[in-house]
């Protein structure tokens, strides 16, 4: 079997640092949206954090490279959105 027929993610065990921890970010960002959101008090925060990290999570869904990655994308960007929609049915920008 000539090497050109060996599938290249069988050759290439590589580690994706810089995707993982965008995947990490997003999840950490996305959990403490929801919690600040879920907060009466804390909405100008959440809807500021929960717009930065929807974006940052969408970035990160981007450039995922594993499966894993695009799942954990997915969650952090799911907890973000909630946590705005909480942030702003809370009062939004208001200060």
């Amino acid at each position: 079997m000539s090497p050109l027929a060996i599938p290249r993610r069988l050759l290439e065990r590589q580690t994706h640092p810089l995707e993982n921890s965008l995947a990490l970010v997003t999840v950490a960002a996305g959990l403490a949206t929801f919690v600040l959101g879920a907060v009466h008090a804390t909405h100008f925060v959440a809807v500021c954090l929960g717009f930065v990290t929807f974006l940052f999570g969408l970035y990160s869904q981007l450039v995922s490279a594993t499966t894993v990655e695009r799942w954990l994308n997915v969650l952090g960007i799911g907890m973000a959105f909630v946590g705005l929609g909480l942030g702003l049915s809370h009062g939004g920008f208001t200060v």
